[in-house]
Parts: C-alpha cells; sequence; structure tokens
C-alpha cells in the first residue's frame, strides 16, 4: 500500500480519513498509480471522520482525496439506503450528499406506521424520483445511486427533464446524468395488481376515487384498493396531520379502502423559503416527482397509483402534475396515472357532491395551521370560496358541515378571489351554472374579476413584462419578482 495521504491513517485493514480540521466535499478514491485505474469510494464532507475498509483488488496500491472542486467526476449521491425504527414507526431512509451546489448532506425518508411497516421499502426509484428534480433544479450535473433502476424510469426522467427545461430554462441547461447499475431481472412472478390513490381530501381526489368506483367492479385490478395519505408536504404539522388522517379514515370505511398515513421530509430538500418553495418549484418542477417519489415507497404492494389531475384537457397548461410528466415517473413494477383530466373542476364537484359522507368530509384549505379537530376548511381563502361557489351552483352548500359558514356573498367572493392563469378557467365554468342558480350577484362579483384580469392594460403589461419575468426565472432565481412583491402584492408579478 502506497503513503497515505495527510489526514488519512492506517490500521488492520481499515484507514481512518480525518478531516476534522477540513472544510469542503472530498472524493475518496483507490488508484494504481502506474495505470491510473480507479475504483470511487464516495465522498467525505470536511469536519468529519469516516472509517473505510482497504479494498482486496490487488492493482489498489493508493489513495487520494481530492476537493469537489477539483474533481471531473463532480455528482449527487444518494447511498446508504436503509429501513429503520422511527419510535413505533418505520423508516426508508437514504443520505442525499449534493456536489454541485452548497447544500448540506441530508438524510431523506418515507416513513408509515406499524400497520403498513411491512409493505415499506428502499427502493431506490423512490430516493432517485425525489432526488431528480432538485438534481436538475439546483445544478447539479449527476445523481450516482446505490441500487438497480429500471430502464422504464430511467428514459421516463430524461423525458421529464426535457418538457421542464422546454418549459421553464434555457435551452442549453444540462440534464442530470443518471449513474447507477440497470435493472434487468425482474420478480416473477410479479405481486399481484393492486392500486392506490393519493387521498388528500380535496375535490379532484374524491373524484378519482368516486368515478372509480362507479367504473370498476370490485375484483377488476384497477379498482382502487388503498388511499395514500401523506404528511410533510402541504400538511407539515404532525398534531394537524391527526385531524385529517381521522377525517379520511370515515371515508376510507365508506368507499372500501385502507388509508396508509406516510410521513416524509421530502420538502426539506428544497428551496428553503415557503414563497420559493410552494409559490413556484412546488407548482412547476415537483408536484408529480414527489407524490410519485412516494408510491414507488410502497411498491412492495402497489403496482399503479393515480395522481389526480388539476387541470381538465381544454385548459391544461405547463405544470409539474400532468398528463405528460406524471406518467414518466412510472417503472415496469409500478405505474403511475394521471387521472380525472376529461372532467372539469364543476363536473368533480358534482360528481362529488352525489357521494354524502363526502360532503362532509371535504378538504380543500390549505391554511393547515387553522385547522380544527373537527373542521378542516377556514371558508375565507381562495379554494374555499372557489369551491363554496361550486357547491352553491349545485344546491348543495346548505348539507355540508365541511365549512364554517354555509352562505357565500358577493363580498366574501371580492375580498377571497386572486386570479392567476391557472385558476380562471374554473371560475369562468361558475358562471353559468350560478346564473342558473338565481345567483346573480355572485355573477356579477366573478364577472369583476374576470374583467380585471383580461383588461387589455394588463394583457399588454403582462406581454411587455415576460420577458423580463422569464429572464428571471431563469437566471437570477425570481430576485425581482421577490422585490417587487415586498413593495407591493398586486399586479402581475403577483400572479405569475
Amino acid at each position: 500500500m502506497g503513503e497515505a495521504p495527510q489526514g488519512v491513517k492506517i490500521f488492520n485493514g481499515e484507514i481512518l480519513i480525518d478531516l476534522t480540521g477540513a472544510s469542503g466535499t472530498f472524493h475518496i478514491e483507490w488508484f494504481r498509480s502506474k495505470t491510473d485505474k480507479k475504483v470511487d469510494s464516495g465522498v467525505i464532507a470536511g469536519g468529519d471522520k469516516r472509517f473505510l475498509k482497504i479494498p482486496v483488488y490487488r492493482w489498489c496500491n493508493s489513495l487520494s482525496l481530492l476537493r469537489a472542486d477539483q474533481s471531473r467526476r463532480c455528482r449527487m449521491r444518494i447511498e446508504d439506503l436503509k429501513l429503520k425504527k422511527h419510535a413505533d414507526n418505520l423508516r426508508a431512509v437514504a443520505t442525499i450528499i449534493w456536489e454541485d451546489c452548497p447544500r448540506p448532506t441530508q438524510e431523506l425518508y418515507f416513513e408509515t406506521t406499524e400497520e403498513f411497516a411491512h409493505i415499506l421499502w428502499c427502493d431506490p426509484h423512490a430516493f432517485l424520483v425525489a432526488c431528480i428534480m432538485l438534481a436538475f433544479h439546483f445544478g447539479e450535473e449527476r445523481i450516482l445511486i446505490e441500487g438497480e433502476i429500471c430502464p422504464d424510469l430511467q428514459n421516463g426522467l430524461n423525458t421529464v427533464m426535457n418538457w421542464m427545461r422546454l418549459w421553464w430554462y434555457e435551452p442549453t441547461k444540462n440534464l442530470v446524468e443518471i449513474e447507477g447499475k440497470r435493472r434487468f431481472k425482474f420478480q416473477r412472478p410479479r405481486i399481484p395488481d393492486r392500486a392506490g390513490v393519493f387521498f388528500s381530501g380535496g375535490i379532484d381526489a374524491l373524484a378519482t376515487l368516486r368515478a372509480n368506483r362507479i367504473s370498476y367492479t370490485s375484483d377488476h385490478p384497477g379498482s382502487i384498493k388503498d388511499g395514500l395519505l401523506v404528511c410533510g408536504l402541504e400538511i407539515e404539522e404532525r398534531s394537524v396531520f391527526g385531524y385529517v388522517l381521522d377525517s379520511m379514515s370515515v371515508l376510507a370505511k365508506d368507499a372500501g379502502i385502507d388509508i396508509i398515513p406516510i410521513d416524509t421530509n421530502i420538502r426539506s430538500l428544497g428551496p428553503e423559503t415557503n414563497e420559493d418553495f410552494w409559490g413556484n418549484f412546488w407548482l412547476t418542477e415537483f408536484m408529480g416527482a414527489s407524490l410519485s417519489a412516494v408510491a414507488h415507497a410502497f411498491s412492495k404492494r402497489l403496482t399503479e397509483v393515480s395522481i389526480s389531475s388539476c387541470h381538465d384537457i381544454p385548459n391544461v397548461i405547463p405544470y409539474s402534475s400532468h398528463p405528460l410528466i406524471n406518467p414518466s415517473y412510472s417503472s415496469s413494477s409500478l405505474r403511475i396515472r394521471h387521472e380525472g383530466i376529461t372532467l372539469s373542476r364543476f363536473e368533480k364537484t358534482k360528481l362529488v357532491s352525489e357521494w354524502d359522507l363526502a360532503l362532509q368530509h371535504l378538504r380543500v384549505c390549505n391554511k393547515t395551521k387553522l385547522y380544527q379537530a373537527d373542521l378542516l376548511n377556514c371558508g375565507k381563502c381562495e379554494k374555499c370560496v372557489r369551491t363554496m361557489l361550486a357547491l352553491e351552483a349545485l344546491g348543495v352548500l346548505q348539507k355540508t358541515g365541511a365549512f364554517p359558514v354555509r352562505e357565500v356573498t358577493e363580498d366574501l367572493v371580492k375580498k377571497a378571489v386572486f386570479l392567476s392563469r391557472s385558476n380562471v378557467p374554473l371560475y369562468r365554468e361558475l358562471i353559468k351554472p350560478l346564473r342558473e342558480a338565481g345567483r346573480q350577484d355572485l355573477v356579477h362579483a366573478i364577472e369583476q374579476k374576470l374583467a380585471l384580469f383580461d383588461r387589455p392594460s394588463r394583457s399588454l403589461r403582462a406581454l411587455l413584462l415576460q420577458p423580463i419575468i422569464k429572464f428571471d426565472e431563469k437566471r437570477l432565481g425570481g430576485r425581482l419578482r421577490k422585490g417587487k412583491r415586498l413593495i407591493s402584492s398586486s399586479g402581475i408579478w403577483a400572479h405569475h
């Protein structure tokens, strides 16, 4: 064995790498000095210590530590995949090591309760799907992951990155190179077909389950058997999650499905501020990837999982949960479905309104900090008011106890509704049924909002500002938008 570099001590069959006095990230490589043949042994961060076994390869006679900024093979690493207990629950965890961007090493996990621990496993696909758009967004060149990767999924992830680059980035942005073993052997026989759905309690999810029950017999492989309810995304408070779980469990029992409670810290890997995460990254790049990653963690049980569409076909826009995006997160063992795209939001609401129990347990509000044990909607935010308008048009608002009030007024619409490119079609389709229901006051309020959104001066301003907005997003990380919002929360920048 050749001379050990500084910071390395040789013991019996092992070496200690001690970088407590160093900073930065270092790549560890064993190599033969005469031929330059190398074995990559991972990375170590400055300030850390690590024991490594000396390789058995006869040709290895030297060890090098190379700073990440000097390495020609910088890459994000997903390693140390394992299952471990967390209190009474079980976690599938992996260590995420960033290489090209200055972010700390993190542990990513998917967790479930003891009841469902037997169906959770360390599927490499779950961690790769969770990290791919983060790596792409933050500019990592490569991802190296332990475990075998299905070629179907790898090809799908390249498709997703190409779409995202077309929609949100410069055409010269590099795609992330995925490094890992290709999976060529598959389990035979396969596990029995079993379908699941992300079961948030919102209109889209409830409509997906309702339509499934109408279309499929219980013995059909596409009949939904499981609902996935996730904590750690829009529901960050663990105590609040208990309220949601209790409410959704009532619906699950009525629908004949099992609720699988899941906790994850995917959110912690993204942009740190809520505005940057929810206001941009989640909607444009990360929603479909996050949900699909969770689904893969349960692929020991599920063969297909449905993500409910946010838009119908006439109103599809570039979005992170999209019919061109979500199916690309599938592997040969797990199919990701994008459901409900043929129905408008009002048509979905009508479908849900025919399920009496769903009307009492509807959850559309994202203001989770206001949740109470028996009330999961604030009744004042844009999503609540929009849903109440649809229920009023259907004549069933008085039948639901899901909102703190059972009346929607013109004044409430004026205060709560803020239009964006995404929700404008949802208000346009409400005008006719509200007029037919005799609520001309609400029609007037919506039409006023739409007129302001559509006014020529705004459209012209949007046209002129669009190149600046795109430049700000792609080159400046949204700093111009943030500065504008410090001055004023209105205008085109507020709704972009």
